[in-house]
């Protein structure tokens, strides 16, 4: 289990260690507040200590990592955190990564979900269990984790960063949630209340998203933008077996079949290609990939173009671009075989640079007013 050394995490230890389970405790120092973090160290070392209980420390060099992912500080610590305790389970054969997320971090990631735009599955809060990880204090609150620990006489230390409003989620923890308790002083189990609500209706979504159901609302929608019920079941196989939709390999089958883009073989002299986020130009000599078209989704990374090959994450780039939730969440890449190309109408990739002696090369144009089928 993960022992930050503030007071979920030693509390979670508590319980597990009283309830007699066999643990094996994991401190992961991300060195970002100097002496602090050495003191939470070593902490967690006497507290295990103490309680005779294995521990891992696990060092990392957070600011490096978020720098050359180009991600914040808070996702590059989660991403090496969820990775540490997934390499601690497989190699000492552990049956559960427990970490202590209480009801408060649930109601905060729900808040949060929805200020930003969301469906169901984000405002269901925190999963009790996400495969491996187990999370036992999701309905125990904050306060009732700090009555245990002082029954016990048990300290902790506790995260200085935690106390400014540097985040999104600190804000939210400070103002927003104490100002619904003003409105409503049940608002915390009012907003976990929904939760399990729209959980019980995202499983029953879940179970009534049948094959047949699903060709059918996919057909009915794609039929007016002139798909017919064979095209539209080929597109359902490909996402049930993990597959991008593919793009025909001929370029008036191209045009058929995605009437917002417009597909062309161009000849070119050097130099006299002009960079445009609407144009991907790609050597068609070099390109021996299939094409797909598909939507952007959580984690996809590519090289926007100018950047140098540097890596970025393309929900920072749409952040960046300043485009509304609906057109995030519309949002295309068209991919030459597993990378992304092109994130459409908005970056190409770096990777796929026209080099000056190419000839020859497949335009791929973003048209204001799609085309229809004839």
């Amino acid at each position: 289990m993960c022992v930050s050394g503030g007071a979920d995490s030693v509390a979670l230890l508590r319980v597990l260690t009283g309830l007699g389970y066999a643990c094996r405790a994991v401190h992961c120092n991300f060195h970002l507040r100097s002496e602090e973090s050495q003191r939470d160290e070593a902490f967690v070392r006497q507290l295990c200590q103490g309680l005779n209980v294995e521990l891992d420390v696990v060092d990392f060099d957070t600011q490096a990592y978020a720098s050359e992912r180009k991600i914040s500080i808070e996702m590059a610590a989660r991403e090496q955190r969820y990775e540490a305790f997934e390499h601690l389970r497989k190699q000492h054969g552990l049956d559960a990564i427990a970490v202590g997320h209480h009801a408060e971090d649930s109601a905060e990631t729900i808040l949060l979900n929805l200020l930003r735009g969301t469906g169901i599955d984000g405002l269901t809060g925190i999963k009790p269990h996400n495969g491996f990880v187990v999370r036992p204090l999701l309905e125990v609150t904050r306060s009732d984790i700090l009555s245990y620990l002082s029954a016990l006489g048990q300290t902790w230390v506790d995260d200085s960063t935690n106390d400014t409003d540097d985040y999104a989620r600190n804000r939210i923890r400070h103002r927003l949630l104490p100002l619904m308790e003003e409105l409503n002083p049940a608002a915390l189990q009012s907003i976990l209340t929904t939760a399990r609500n729209l959980r019980g209706t995202a499983n029953l979504l879940d179970e009534q998203a049948t094959d047949e159901a699903a060709a059918t609302l996919l057909y009915r929608y794609l039929a007016p933008h002139g798909y017919n019920s064979t095209q539209s079941q080929n597109l359902l196989e490909a996402l049930c077996n993990h597959r991008s939709t593919l793009i025909p390999r001929s370029v008036s089958a191209l045009q058929a079949a995605i009437p917002s883009l417009r597909f062309s073989i161009e000849k070119v002299e050097q130099g006299n290609l002009r960079h445009s986020n609407d144009v991907l130009y790609l050597d068609v000599h070099s390109l021996t990939a299939s094409l797909t078209l598909r939507r952007w989704r959580e984690g996809d990374r590519f090289c926007p173009f100018g950047m140098g090959g540097r890596k970025k994450l393309v929900s920072d780039l749409l952040t960046d671009a300043h485009l509304s939730r609906a057109e995030r969440e519309s949002q295309m890449v068209l991919c030459v075989g597993d990378e992304i190309a092109w994130v459409v109408g908005v970056r190409s990739d770096e990777r796929f640079r026209i080099s000056p002696t190419v000839t020859e090369v497949l335009m791929v144009e973003k048209t204001e007013i799609p085309n229809q089928q004839e």
